[in-house]
């Protein structure tokens, strides 16, 4: 079973369309809320959180457990962690960019902004002690944010990395697989303050790190080659039944995954770079792209001959919905005998199209690119009378 995701670095999702292609996939998708936090959830995410998807947690009693060893950590790589993301280089390197889950209005700060529950006992003192973190905020903040003190300003950079730690150690700990949609906060990415704010935090060994984001990032991409260009058109009613209806296929789908996760880790090791996104890319294309082609190309033959061959022998009459959809004097519906074979037989092959993605571990691809662009049952049947239904 595919781990259920852990969303960082923020309390609010900040890209629908990720989260609606997470929901996809992974089980369930939770997120440390503070006790008492108001929270500013779009549509699309209450009504996740309403079906049970997006779940909250509150950090206080996951902290501790995660983060046993994090000020040894620190406290090795304290000179370094001082020199590179000190308040006092807060300052400086700022860019007009505020790592947040909260801001209140007209404050313009070069700090990145973390609840003070999410740091373990002792880690704020010891942070504070040495330049790296500001408790509290100037003003007054609104019911949302809750109380000034309850803040605790870093490093932006410094920010985005512990927050990458901590959902990497808690993870860890409690059997679920970090994911954001911030992808510069990756421990893997170009983002080379980040990435030594990681290593100086989590030590020199963020595997973990780099396995989660592997692993997303091939799901993600896989979804690419299905899902609509336009994907906040998509109403989230139509991702939850995705999730209910193809729940066999989406087991299927999440093993070919796993079976995948040992090269993925390895690929994600790769230090150049350049190099790495090559054989990522080629690894995708090898085992989600051909995959879907062949099957695709499968399905198209199954189409023809069985529709040919059903068109002239069988005696079946097509389903009465069928019937209905052609009524109304359409052109057509006025064809009665080849309107009821070619029904049939539209019916025959959808079943064993159905058959053929059942038996693909990429399946459940099309299954989701087919329900998240359908197709009316008037329109299906009007394209295979003009032997067009299946086309890309």
């Amino acid at each position: 079973m595919e781990r259920p995701g852990l969303y960082f670095p923020y309390v609010h999702v900040r890209d629908e369309n990720w989260l609606k292609a997470v929901a996809l996939y992974w089980p369930s998708v939770s997120r440390l809320v503070p006790d008492g936090y108001v929270k500013r959830d779009s549509p699309t995410a209450r009504a996740l959180a309403g079906a049970g998807f997006l779940r909250d947690h509150e950090p206080g009693a996951l902290v501790p457990a995660a983060f046993d060893d994090l000020l040894v950590t620190m406290r090795r790589n304290a000179d370094a962690l001082e020199s590179g993301f000190s308040l006092e280089r807060a300052e400086l390197d700022w860019d007009g960019h505020t790592f947040r889950d909260c801001l209140p209005a007209g404050e313009s700060s070069a700090l990145g902004w973390i609840h003070c529950t999410k740091f373990p006992p002792g880690a704020v003192d010891y942070l504070a002690g040495r330049g790296l973190a500001r408790v509290g905020r100037d003003g007054e903040l609104d019911r949302h944010c809750g109380r000034p003190q309850e803040w605790i300003g870093l490093h932006p950079a410094l920010a985005g990395a512990y927050m990458t730690a901590l959902a990497t150690q808690v993870s860890g700990s409690t059997y679920w697989e970090p994911l954001t949609d911030q992808h510069d906060l990756r421990a893997a990415t170009p983002n080379d303050d980040v990435q030594c704010a990681v290593r100086l935090l989590l030590g020199s060994d963020s595997a973990a790190a780099r396995e989660a984001a592997a692993v997303e990032a091939y799901v993600m991409l896989a979804f690419q080659y299905v899902r609509p260009e336009h994907l906040e058109d998509v109403p989230v009613d139509t991702i939850l039944r995705c999730r209910e209806d193809l729940a066999e296929e989406l087991l299927a789908f999440r093993r070919h995954v796993a079976a995948h996760r040992k090269e993925l880790v390895e690929l994600a090791s790769v230090p150049v770079a350049d190099r790495r996104l090559e054989l990522f890319a080629e690894h995708v294309r090898q085992t989600v792209e051909v995959p879907l082609r062949q099957l695709e190309k499968g399905m198209k033959l199954l189409k023809l001959d069985p529709t040919r061959s059903l068109v002239m022998t069988s005696s079946v009459a097509p389903p009465l919905a069928l019937n209905a959809v052609l009524g109304a004097g359409s052109a057509v519906g006025n064809a009665v005998g080849a309107v009821a074979a070619v029904g049939n037989a539209w019916w025959q092959v959808h079943g064993l199209r159905a058959k053929a993605k059942a038996a693909s571990p990429v399946g459940y691809l099309l299954d989701v690119r087919d329900r998240l662009e359908p197709k009316t049952l008037a329109k299906r049947v009007r394209k295979v009378f003009a032997g067009t239904y299946g086309r890309a």
